[in-house]
């Protein structure tokens, strides 16, 4: 009975300490960030890459080029995004290169972490992107 009552209260401290953990998440959503990795190149001098969570589950921002905009959905550690349009602008061919691995990243980013340096990974079957948080974002 003894060892019943120490189990049951072991796992009432765990879903406890598991709910805490998960409602202190930071949310993506009102954050901007730029990118300081793409796959293993950094991003080019001069063509920075951008782009912020907007409230509405929007992504937008820009991709060295063009501007960019598309849904996003949360969940979790999860990360969906979808619906990715762009400007048609073009620029020189290293700059598209950029572009383009971006937007592929992006598109298949699957989760999301952020670091203890307050780095953002988007992590996906083709690569990583890391960002970190733009100074005039208030950390959430």
């Amino acid at each position: 009975m003894k060892n019943l009552l120490s189990l049951f209260l072991l796992t009432i401290a765990s879903a406890t300490f598991a709910m805490e953990t998960n409602s202190h998440s930071p949310s993506l959503a009102g954050s901007s960030w730029i990118v300081t990795g793409l796959a293993d190149a950094e991003p080019l001098a001069g063509h920075p890459v951008t782009f912020e969570f907007n409230e509405q589950g929007g992504i937008t921002g820009d991709a060295s080029c063009n501007s960019f905009g598309g849904e996003c959905v949360i969940e979790g550690d999860k990360i969906t995004v979808t619906r990715v349009r762009s400007t048609r602008r073009a620029c020189e061919e290293p700059v598209m290169s950029q572009e383009r691995s971006f937007l592929a990243l992006l598109g298949s980013a699957q989760t999301w972490v952020i670091t203890a340096d307050d780095d953002l990974l988007l992590r996906g079957p083709e690569g990583e992107i890391k960002a970190h948080r733009r100074p005039q974002d208030p950390q959430n």
